[in-house]
């Protein structure tokens, strides 16, 4: 097994985030250990997803509110959609991510 240094680790979850498979899958097409892959992640303090719970507003606007009892550190928009994050993603996921957007 490899040995990676914390920022190898983020690429890869950041990697991971954005391939839309399973962490399973994931980690049998990039040779990883599902076991150390999941330790490693909350390790990094990333075992929870950036993202908030999906709330469907019945009339969308573009200030809807995050739901309630919760303060975003992110929030993205385009239009009347907005996705609000609890947490600072990995710099490189939000890269990618912004890119896979363009």
């Amino acid at each position: 097994m490899k040995k990676r240094n914390e920022q190898e680790w983020r690429d890869l979850f950041a990697q991971h985030a954005v391939s839309g498979l399973s962490a399973q899958q994931f980690c049998k097409t990039n040779d990883l250990c599902p076991k150390h892959f999941s330790m490693r992640k909350k390790q990094l303090g990333l075992g929870q997803s950036a993202f908030m719970p999906i709330v469907q507003a019945k009339h969308s606007t573009p200030a809807s509110l995050p739901p309630k009892n919760t303060v975003p550190t992110l929030v993205l928009r385009q239009g009347s959609c907005a996705l609000y994050f609890e947490t600072m993603p990995a710099p490189d996921w939000l890269a990618q991510f912004v890119r896979a957007l363009a």
